[in-house]
């Protein structure tokens, strides 16, 4: 079975509100960082943008190809078609101990109603 890394930074982090679609996952690692800039959508989620020298918080987990698929339908993202609100893109992660390369769900487009997450971390931000 095939295995695939991905990075989550929002409601799919453990604690979110959408952590059960990957009770099954391997977590990986759990503070762990990519390059970008996330923003509130004001819609109970939150939207990656990459931006240099920026890093978001997030967790690493191994999926198999199903749970895969199950988050591409969360996030209502379908391979090739234009008008997807995220892309899955692979992008560089670092870990304690090495850089891995995983999927990410980023935003397509940042509306600009969207407010900026000064310390990149979605859990943080809930708290505060």
């Amino acid at each position: 079975m095939k295995k695939h890394l991905v990075f989550v930074y929002g409601t799919l982090r453990k604690g979110g509100s959408n952590a059960h679609f990957l009770q099954n996952a391997k977590c990986i690692e759990h503070g762990c960082y990519t390059e970008g800039q996330l923003y509130d959508t004001g819609l109970g989620y939150p939207a990656l943008v990459p931006e240099k020298d920026k890093w978001v918080t997030g967790e690493l987990y191994e999926v198999s190809t199903c749970e895969l698929e199950q988050l591409d339908e969360l996030e209502d993202f379908v391979e090739n078609r234009a008008d997807n609100l995220y892309d899955r893109v692979r992008i560089k992660v670092n870990t304690t101990n090495v850089i891995e390369e995983a999927f990410v769900y980023v935003m397509r487009i940042k509306k600009s109603h969207y407010v900026s997450i000064v310390e990149n971390d979605w859990l943080k931000y809930l708290n505060k």
